[in-house]
């Protein structure tokens, strides 16, 4: 989510200050170094300069044939060692190729197996793999296997939602979604994305408010993929029953009907009430025909009441539907509110504010369905708190993520990094019984939160049971402030003693490339940064810079204009439009700040670089000012905005999108770029210069490569701890070739510097 807060960028950090001398001081030499006659004729320095526009360029076909074609000069052993590693990266890529051949075949085995048993989930999921391993998505829907198996998935999911086995019918929907989704019939598409969208809907009412019944469809589906696990599988602890009551708390129309007025009013689509509506109308349909959520509302128990009130609610829902979108408006949200009411006071007579809850659900879901904005929200009384922790990105409280186990129970998921519970001895799995010496039993997640965080400073006891120990283990906390770090390096040398992890920055020091995983872009990302700088230079002086932006969905707005201003010493970085499309207001780079303008640097994104991650990718992108490199980023460049929605009788908010953002117009285009992935586009994202695909099997190891590389279990004894993965593998064994190129351009540019280095060194 990208939001806009005011700042004042008038007054250079120290940091900054510092960061700036030590560059200054590199320049000196370069300058100084680069009076070596010699360099102006150097063909290792035409050679790199042609790889890195080339790659600016986004010329593959040239980059491939400079790769091929790397000069020889003064630095026999890099220039050998280079070329080692281009032929690595091919036969990385030739291996895969093969790989991905032998998958192919293995998958399409494997599905046809599991169709002969019957087993048709697990088919699809093979047929999944069948068509992520083809070349043509579309041709392997054709196959004539792939089509006796579709036909038979398609008639058990009628039978799955006929008989309200709504785990199945999702398990089946998602698969055969997701085979359409990159090839195939565009309608077929359609109708599995509407039918799982209402058996997701589904799921998610019985998780709020009959979670008895959603315990009975995970023991059938534990008994038809696992049965030989069923005797593990607890039974339904009653202390869930009454969870469902704290959604209700201080919800009431008033919050309702001002977060739809803001929602007609502000909302990007400039729909109006329309939609908001139909939405909310829609919702209330599908609650009111889950025959499940009798479990705390009898009366869905009754075809007759729940037949009369549905044949109510279509009526309404086809009036307004064929009402033009002028003739709707506040009044007409008023009336129908009223007449609902009244509806279901004579009929089903459910508890007001579920009414109201899920009429607002809807007519924001409605938002997503029509103009794909999943992130507007009214966010209700109990959610206000959480949200505000996310926005802000830090917290006080001990440093727990925590979860319920199948018992009920309080579970600790894992202690993060470096926080006071992970200092006093937590561990991942323990459960916690007592808090400040009151039971934790029956406890919603909410309830845990609310009392092991307080006040900065002060402590918490917690009594937690441990797996090999007899008795309970009394643990007393102090409260402190949980940062939320975003700024990772390559390799975690340790942890300091207040848990701060001693990062080696760089990815090959010998050529001077560092590299920096940004995961968010919050308060502290920018001078987190800096620090990295700091202490890159102070080890040598950096030639190059990779910045892994993957699988950032983004942060706040500030971050992203003050990273991307690094790399871009004037111009645009960033406007927002309206649904107008007037440009509202446009965000600059600041003269003098971009410290990183020289150091060349490679920009990694993939599917999961969202919102600011775009900003900057984009922005630099549009400046030449680095390369970009991966594969087509997410699409989300909208803004929200958040209304505060609270009164003395309850607290909460709507958070609304109302803008597109654009990024700086490239070179020849008329204007800039929408990265938001709005209906009907084909055109969204940041495009890579070099586009290099990852596949499945490449994401997942290498995930958990960098995930348990990074990982020091400090609650752990160390002799305890598993050996960490050499990071270093992701590279060497081809298993990330995206940052394997980034590296292999960097060292191709840089192979420059280190000539002109040698030559220095050597004139009198």
């Amino acid at each position: 989510m990208v939001q806009i807060r005011r700042q004042n960028r008038s007054s250079q950090p120290a940091l900054l200050a510092t960061v700036v001398a030590l560059l200054g001081m590199s320049t000196a030499l370069v300058h100084a170094q680069q009076s070596v006659q010699t360099r102006a004729d150097s063909s290792v320095a035409a050679w790199s300069d042609g790889i890195w526009q080339a790659a600016i360029d986004g010329d593959q076909a040239r980059l491939d044939r400079l790769l091929s074609s790397i000069p020889d000069g003064v630095l026999d052993e890099q220039v050998t060692e280079l070329r080692a590693q281009v032929e690595g990266y091919r036969q990385h890529v030739s291996d895969a190729a093969s790989d991905r051949t032998e998958d192919l075949k293995e998958a399409r085995e494997e599905m046809e197996k599991l169709f002969e048993e019957g087993k048709i989930v697990e088919a699809l999921t093979s047929a999944v793999g069948v068509q992520t391993h083809s070349d043509d998505f579309q041709a392997a829907l054709s196959e004539d296997s792939m089509v006796a198996l579709l036909k038979e998935a398609d008639e058990d999911e009628a039978e799955a939602r006929v008989a309200g086995d709504w785990l199945l019918a999702q398990d089946l929907l998602y698969r055969l979604r997701t085979l359409y989704d990159e090839g195939g019939d565009g309608e077929l598409y359609k109708r599995y994305k509407e039918q799982l969208d209402d058996v997701n809907r589904r799921i998610g009412f019985l998780a709020q408010y009959a979670p008895r019944s959603l315990h009975g469809l995970r023991r059938v589906e534990l008994e038809r993929y696992a049965p030989e696990k069923i005797d593990e599988f607890p039974e339904y602890d009653e202390a869930f029953a009454n969870d469902w009551k704290e959604l209700l708390e201080d919800v009431n129309e008033r919050v309702l009907r001002n977060a739809l007025k803001l929602a007609s009013r502000e909302h990007i689509s400039g729909s109006g009430w329309k939609p908001l509506l139909t939405g909310g109308i829609s919702a209330l349909r599908i609650f009111v025909t889950t025959d499940a959520l009798q479990e705390n509302f009898p009366s869905i128990g009754s075809p007759e009441k729940v037949e009369r009130f549905d044949d109510f609610l279509k009526i309404h829902e086809d009036r307004i539907r064929d009402m033009p979108s002028n003739a709707v408006n506040s009044e007409t949200c008023r009336k129908l509110l009223s007449e609902i009411m009244l509806s279901n006071d004579r009929t089903l007579q459910l508890d007001k504010a579920v009414i109201i809850r899920q009429f607002g659900d809807g007519a924001m879901y409605q938002l997503e369905q029509e103009f794909e904005d999943e992130y507007s929200q009214i966010i209700w009384p109990d959610q206000l708190r959480r949200f505000q922790q996310q926005v802000n990105g830090a917290f006080v409280g001990i440093g727990i993520l925590i979860r319920h186990d199948d018992r009920r129970q309080i579970m600790v998921v894992n202690p993060l990094e470096g926080s006071p519970a992970a200092r006093s001895g937590v561990k991942a799995g323990d459960l916690i019984s007592y808090v400040d010496g009151a039971s934790t039993l029956g406890w919603s997640l909410n309830r845990a939160v609310d009392e092991i965080t307080g006040p900065i400073g002060e402590e918490v006891e917690l009594k937690v049971t441990r797996e090999g120990f007899d008795e309970p283990l009394s643990l007393m906390i102090g409260r402190d402030q949980i940062k939320m770090r975003s700024v990772n390096g390559w390799w975690k040398d340790k942890l300091d003693t207040n848990g701060e992890p001693d990062w080696d920055w760089y990815i090959d020091e010998d050529a001077g490339i560092g590299y920096v995983r940004l995961t968010s872009f919050n308060e502290d990302s920018y001078a987190d940064f800096l620090k990295a700088l700091d202490q890159m230079h102070q080890e040598r002086m950096v030639n190059g810079l990779i910045l892994d932006l993957r699988y950032n969905p983004g942060g706040l707005l500030r971050s992203a204009v003050e990273f991307s201003n690094l790399f871009v010493d004037g111009g645009p970085i960033v406007s927002g439009e309206n649904r107008m499309e007037e440009t509202v207001w446009e965000l600059s780079a600041e003269p003098g700040r971009a410290l990183l303008k020289d150091i060349p640097t490679v920009v990694l994104v993939n599917q999961g670089s969202a919102s600011a991650s775009e900003i900057v990718a984009g922005a630099v992108q549009a400046h030449d000012s680095a390369v970009i490199l991966g594969q087509r980023s997410f699409g989300k460049g909208s803004v929200q905005t958040v209304h505060d929605l609270s009164s003395p009788f309850s607290q909460a908010a709507v958070k609304l999108t109302t803008q597109y953002y654009v990024l700086p117009r490239e070179k020849g285009a008329e204007k800039g770029r929408h990265v938001h992935k709005r209906p009907g586009s084909e055109d969204w994202g940041v495009n890579p210069d070099i586009e290099v695909p990852m596949g499945p099997e490449q994401i997942e190891v290498s995930l958990e490569i960098r995930q348990k590389a990074d990982l020091i279990a400090e609650w752990l004894e160390e002799d305890e701890r598993e050996p960490r993965p050499e990071v270093l593998d992701l590279v060497r064994e081809g298993e990330d070739p995206q940052l394997e190129m980034a590296l292999l351009l960097l060292r191709a540019r840089v192979l420059k510097d280190i000539e002109r280095d040698v030559l220095a060194e050597s004139t009198p």
